[in-house]
């Protein structure tokens, strides 16, 4: 992590200097604070691992900092991010890089004490889930590795009922994939703030001289990511589609069922989410809201895509020799992250809709297909 961090700053820092804009001190400072911020970074991982229940809220309540910081730039050289900003090479000063080594200084000292609080009986648990999360992405199976650190349900488990006798089916299903989102709070509340997080990126992507296409493809990875803590009942039924019916309803309508929830809380956060941000810089909401719920739609079918994928086929395990070498690598990357890179050209197609609507039709073609041909090959 901190040798990553340091070559994306010297990186950086390099690019400015061989164009004039930087010189080489403030590019060796930048890298430096680099290699700082790789340092702090690796300490948060080992705290988190340390107290693992305080973990999601310390990491939102920095995320909220940090936005504080960046609509109020008074307070930047006050806060570790701050510094971090004001090293960028041409406006950085040695302030910044005493600060953060100081504050590096104090977090490496507490090093020991997190380790000494690591029982033996914790580190062979999470060595046993890298263990087989490293396993599943060496297949390729991202999701499945995703999935070992997943959280386990537990609020509300003993007094809330998640399956109740209601006539009608659809709200059967509706309630119980709510409850069993709620019973892992802290994925529910990260995933709405993706959503909202989505929406106001589809709704800048509208202002004028903003980089549409490239705020509508951080609004589709945004979306997709926190479509995943209410899709759980999507895998759920992807995962029993080829076995005998469940409930006594057909597979078609086990996963129409369960695809409810997740449709319904991205509707009602990037409906809110649009409106307020259209009202609020005073721009037509009209033309962000279709696209937001077009966007919405594509993203849902992109993860129903992705839950109907299965294992990778060994047709793609051979090697595809060409003249400038074996691609075999690189197809089976697409095939790991082809929701991830549809998903991205749907969101900057859903953000130049109005200017060139063949994108998106192409693009919605295509999801169409692909779930529609993974549906029927299901096993």
């Amino acid at each position: 992590m901190t040798g990553l961090a340091t070559f994306a700053a010297g990186l950086v820092g390099g690019s400015l200097t061989s164009n004039g804009l930087a010189d080489p001190l403030s590019t060796a400072m930048f890298a430096a604070v680099g290699a700082l911020v790789g340092i702090v970074a690796t300490v948060a991982w080992l705290a988190g691992q340390v107290f693992p229940r305080a973990a999601v809220p310390v990491a939102l309540g920095v995320l909220a900092l940090a936005a504080f910081t960046a609509a109020v730039p008074f307070m930047q050289p006050f806060t570790p991010w701050g510094w971090v900003g004001l090293a960028y090479p041409g406006s950085g000063s040695p302030h910044t890089l005493v600060a953060l080594t100081a504050l590096t200084a104090a977090l490496v000292a507490a090093v020991p004490v997190l380790l000494n609080r690591l029982g033996l009986a914790e580190l062979m648990a999470q060595a046993a889930r890298w263990e087989s999360a490293a396993t599943y992405a060496t297949g390729m199976e991202f999701s499945s590795a995703v999935t070992i650190y997943q959280g386990e349900p537990h609020a509300g488990r003993r007094r809330l009922r998640a399956v109740r006798a209601i006539r009608r089916r659809s709200a059967v299903f509706l309630i119980r994939d709510a409850i069993g989102a709620v019973r892992t709070p802290g994925r529910l509340v990260v995933g709405v703030i993706a959503l909202a997080t989505a929406g106001t990126l589809i709704t800048l992507a509208f202002a004028p001289a903003m980089p549409g296409w490239a705020l509508g493809a951080a609004a589709g990875l945004t979306l997709f990511g926190g479509l995943g803590p209410f899709t759980d009942g999507i895998r759920h039924a992807a995962s029993v589609a080829a076995d005998f019916p469940l409930y006594g309803i057909s597979d078609e309508h086990l996963l129409a069922n369960h695809a409810l929830f997740p449709l319904a809380v991205t509707v009602v956060v990037l409906l809110t989410v649009v409106v307020v941000c259209s009202f609020v810089t005073g721009m037509s909401a009209f033309a962000p809201i279709l696209s937001s719920l077009a966007l919405g739609v594509l993203t849902l079918m992109a993860r129903v895509g992705n839950a109907l994928k299965g294992p990778l086929p060994p047709t793609l395990l051979a090697p595809i020799p060409t003249p400038v070498g074996d691609l075999g690598a690189a197809v089976r990357m697409i095939w790991a992250l082809d929701a991830v890179l549809l998903i991205a050209f749907a969101g900057a197609a859903a953000a130049l809709a109005f200017e060139s609507p063949v994108l998106l039709i192409g693009v919605a073609i295509t999801l169409v297909g692909l779930v529609v041909a993974r549906w029927r090959q299901r096993t």
